[in-house]
């Protein structure tokens, strides 16, 4: 692999490395920001102050100082691990997923070897787990925002001036665009998945995919074509010419964000990604009764479980909004100020009502105080006249 911004000194058959790390996090950040955009270029700067701190702390100079061998590269990511686990908590764990990858794009670029970034790429888990981030559940999705998206999506082909990132979208991304977000919005499907797909994986009569991620990575299935992803595709496909079905991931994602803000979807968290859709499914799925398992199958886990806390966090979020609601309803309805003038007539009573249980019904010892008996027809009579109900054995209705 060709070593970028690195210089080298030949003697002979040896060449020795001239940079520092501390040179090559430099030139790339310099890079980065006469060729990128100034958002980029500020999450660039922070990666980039990580990983000095971190090579500071691991005593490591130069990249093949890094890549002495696999266990220096392992004791480089543990320093790593710590540093994130003690000065990011706090950050929402999506963020730092994305921070964590572009410190990887970023030894890349300064021409780290496959091993290294193979064994930062799987220690990814790892890190993240010990840093206690902030977990942002994934919003949905709502019917009537699904139908501004269509629109959108529909008249997308044909607008001149439709920019992403500040800069203006060619025909051929804004069709891989519509294409992009149909596929995520009918499958459910992660990214990777999409991004692996391929023209052989369109017919007019089935779809097929393959897994990305998890431990059924590279796993195949089909799925009916949906006549818009149909549509969209066939559209595409006049303006592709050689280039592969999907080409940029992170411009698609802009592009994402892009519709989905003009289509006013909120995003509270930040995350306007193509994972609301598989969010929306389970809710559907949710809402419409349909066993846990099938919903689990659609949306392609391994099994139940991850499915089961969605539908958990679903159900929670039901729950809370009924107690608001409920609480709406007696505020708007002044059921709760009737409550509470019931409750201080109750107050006033209480007095009375504590004499009659604890001293028993009134004693009428004085003749003008005696009780009166009605007889069955209404007539006053003495209280030997009175015919006593007949009891009830237990159980009679």
């Amino acid at each position: 692999m060709t070593r970028a911004f690195k210089t080298y000194d030949a003697h002979g058959s040896n060449m020795t490395s001239q940079s520092t790390m501390a040179d090559l996090l430099e030139q790339s950040l310099q890079v980065s920001k006469l060729t990128q955009q100034p958002s980029t270029y500020r999450g660039r700067r922070s990666s980039v102050q990580i990983l000095l701190k971190c090579f500071e702390r691991a005593e490591i100079t130069t990249l093949d100082e890094l890549e002495k061998d696999p266990l220096t590269t392992a004791q480089f990511i543990g320093v790593l691990r710590d540093y994130i686990s003690q000065n990011c908590e706090g950050m929402a764990r999506s963020t730092l997923s994305q921070q964590y990858t572009q410190m990887r794009r970023i030894l890349q670029e300064c021409g780290a070897n496959t091993t290294t970034l193979t064994m930062i790429m799987n220690s990814k888990q790892s890190v993240l787990g010990d840093a206690q981030a902030i977990v942002h559940p994934q919003e949905t999705i709502t019917q009537g925002q699904m139908t501004e998206l269509l629109k959108i999506l529909e008249g997308l082909s044909e607008r001149d001036r439709f920019h992403v990132k500040g800069v203006r979208t060619t025909r051929r991304k804004k069709g891989m665009l519509r294409l992009y977000v149909l596929i995520a919005c009918c499958y459910a499907l992660r990214q990777g998945s999409i991004l692996g797909l391929e023209r052989m994986d369109f017919n007019e009569e089935s779809f097929t995919y393959r897994l990305a991620k998890g431990g059924r990575k590279g796993e195949v299935y089909t799925r009916a074509m949906h006549p818009v992803v149909w549509q969209a595709y066939t559209e595409y496909l006049e303006h592709i010419g050689e280039f592969p079905l999907f080409t940029d991931g992170s411009w698609l994602s802009a592009g994402v964000k892009t519709i989905m803000i003009e289509a006013g979807v909120e995003a509270h968290n930040g995350r306007h990604g193509i994972h609301r859709f598989r969010r929306a499914f389970a809710t559907y799925c949710y809402h419409n009764n349909i066993p846990l398992v099938d919903a689990a199958a659609g949306l392609n886990h391994v099994d139940s479980t991850t499915t089961e806390r969605v539908y958990q966090d679903i159900n929670a979020k039901q729950q809370r909004a009924s107690q608001r609601l409920a609480d709406f309803a007696d505020h708007f309805t002044g059921a709760s100020r009737r409550l509470s003038e019931f409750e201080q007539q109750l107050e006033a009573m209480s007095p009375w009502m504590t004499d009659v249980f604890s001293l028993g019904q009134p004693v009428f010892q004085d003749e003008a105080l005696e009780p009166v008996f009605l007889d069955a027809m209404g007539n006053l009579a003495a209280h030997d006249e009175v015919v006593p109900a007949p009891r009830l054995e237990l159980g009679t209705p």
